[in-house]
């Protein structure tokens, strides 16, 4: 049984989501999945990072996004958004062989057009001071990162290095799929697996507006656990 203490759990939100999609093709609720990974301990937290589309840019998505981190906030998540960035880039039609197994001279003309591309800016570095700022604020004995990202690994090192007159357990919790390996630096993995996803398993279909008495029940159902 794992030691009691403070559990606070961050999110990279585009992040999971990517990873959930090519494993399971599906969702999760973000606070069914800190509690799992809280296992047993005190869950004193949940922060969810993610961009949001400018409406203007794309009104559906930013519906289906605006919808989404409205339920998450009514069951207590703390949601972080940063703006998506747009930009043109070229998009490329035609298949093309993986690098890796291209001859050094081949040679491949493609066909290409232009698409507007939204960018994540900010989720990394926001996720990271957060984390830091919990660490050495006494907010939480244990911090769980959600991300594959390596970027964020620095978050251990950096709060190992500095901490004096407490250890922070810096944990990180992976999405199980085939070829995906661990990540060295953290102090504990959790492995998102299917079961796991299936018992957080996010079932609103955001696209279209939720039924209010729906909504309801789900959040009282989780407030009273």
């Amino acid at each position: 049984m794992p030691t009691a203490d403070r559990v606070l759990v961050l999110i990279d939100g585009q992040n999971l989501y990517q990873a959930l999609r090519r494993a399971h093709g599906t969702r999760v609720h973000p606070l069914l999945l800190a509690r799992e990974l809280a296992d047993g301990r005190e869950l004193v937290g949940c922060r969810y990072y993610s961009g949001i589309h400018e409406r203007d840019e794309d009104p559906d998505l930013f519906d289906f996004v605006t919808r989404r981190h409205d339920l998450m906030r009514r069951t207590g998540v703390t949601v972080v958004e940063r703006t998506l960035r747009y930009h043109w880039e070229w998009e490329i039609i035609d298949d093309l062989p993986r690098p890796d197994r291209a001859g050094d001279d081949e040679i491949h003309r493609v066909r290409a057009r232009r698409a507007r591309v939204a960018r994540e800016k900010g989720i990394d570095l926001a996720l990271g001071l957060d984390a830091v700022y919990a660490a050495f604020t006494d907010a939480a004995d244990t911090l769980v990162i959600v991300s594959r990202d390596r970027d964020l690994v620095e978050i251990a090192a950096e709060i190992d290095e500095r901490a004096r007159t407490r250890h922070v357990s810096v944990e990180v919790a992976l999405v199980e799929d085939h070829g995906v390996h661990g990540l060295e630096g953290y102090d504990r993995t959790h492995w998102i697996d299917s079961d796991m996803v299936q018992r957080c398993r996010d079932r609103y279909d955001y696209r279209n507006r939720l039924d209010p008495d729906d909504v309801q029940g789900f959040v009282d159902s989780l407030t009273l656990v």
